[in-house]
């Protein structure tokens, strides 16, 4: 990561303390926590924006407070510039105690310049009324007086299968493929340069069942002429509606070109042990 703010501030820290005088304040709330060995990273919801906190060192953060829930945000609020202005905070342990530099990265977001974005609709997060949770990164919102799917790359590491779906989405959308929701538009933090997810229609239906083999065999196979190779068939990935059995969640998906026509097939003969999966793998909540 470049350093973007000239200036790093430190301050004392006693991690061994037992508890801080703080408590949880209703306008800062953990979104989203990314956990790894020895750094941790957190999109936090801070008043009335979404910002994001890089904490380096694993042992900066006493081991009860490296949580998502509010018990993070009793320990961050010691961090030296804490209540300032900022959208990203890097938190390190210094000789002194915690340091904090100020939007040392960016946040993150899709590359428009490789969609077409011409015509689509840009919604801002904090319009949109959260209705449900589908999963980690989908949810159902709330927005023009519609109910509609969202799904989210939390962090930037995320990106790269978004940015795919949604290439796939509008490929199919542009193409006329009849058997996956629709493509609403897109959702940013703050300004569009910050685009981290996108919206779609939300269906109804239920999952497919093995009694219902004919109908994903012909989707998958509509799939394929239209040059798309899914990846990921497993039956949650579908619903059966009026229409038919739709398919959805294209992170995995490819241009059929690039894996040729014996791949499409494994893919079609692996529908049926895929239909008779009793372990639950990718389920997703959306009744």
């Amino acid at each position: 990561m470049s350093s973007s703010d000239s200036d790093t501030s430190s301050a004392e820290s006693d991690t061994d303390a037992p508890e801080l005088a703080v408590t949880a304040r209703p306008d800062e709330e953990v979104l989203s926590l990314d956990l790894e060995k020895d750094d941790y990273l957190y999109r936090i919801r801070k008043k009335n924006r979404i910002v994001y906190v890089h904490v380096l060192n694993g042992d900066a953060i006493p081991p009860d407070y490296r949580t998502d829930s509010y018990r993070i945000l009793l320990h961050l609020r010691k961090v030296p510039r804490w209540e300032e202005e900022w959208t990203t905070l890097t938190v390190r342990r210094g000789a002194h105690g915690l340091e904090s530099t100020l939007n040392e990265f960016k946040p993150h977001g899709l590359n428009l310049a490789k969609l077409d974005v011409s015509s689509a609709k840009f919604y801002n997060l904090s319009d949109l009324t959260r209705v449900s949770r589908i999963s980690d990164r989908m949810f159902c919102v709330k927005g023009d007086n519609e109910i509609w799917v969202m799904k989210i790359a939390s962090f930037k590491h995320e990106v790269r299968y978004l940015q795919q779906e949604v290439a796939i989405y509008s490929k199919l959308a542009s193409a006329g493929f009849p058997l996956a929701p629709r493509l609403i538009g897109y959702v940013y933090e703050e300004t569009k340069d910050r685009t981290m997810g996108f919206l779609m229609e939300k269906i109804s239906g239920y999952p497919p069942s093995i009694d219902d083999l004919e109908a994903c065999t012909k989707t998958i196979r509509l799939l394929h002429t239209f040059g798309i190779l899914h990846g990921d068939t497993n039956r949650y990935n579908f619903l059966m509606t009026e229409k038919g059995a739709q398919i959805f969640d294209f992170e995995g998906s490819v241009a059929l070109e690039d894996k040729g026509s014996e791949a499409a097939l494994k893919e079609v003969e692996g529908l049926e042990a895929h239909l008779l999966e009793s372990s639950g793998r990718g389920q997703k909540w959306f009744f």
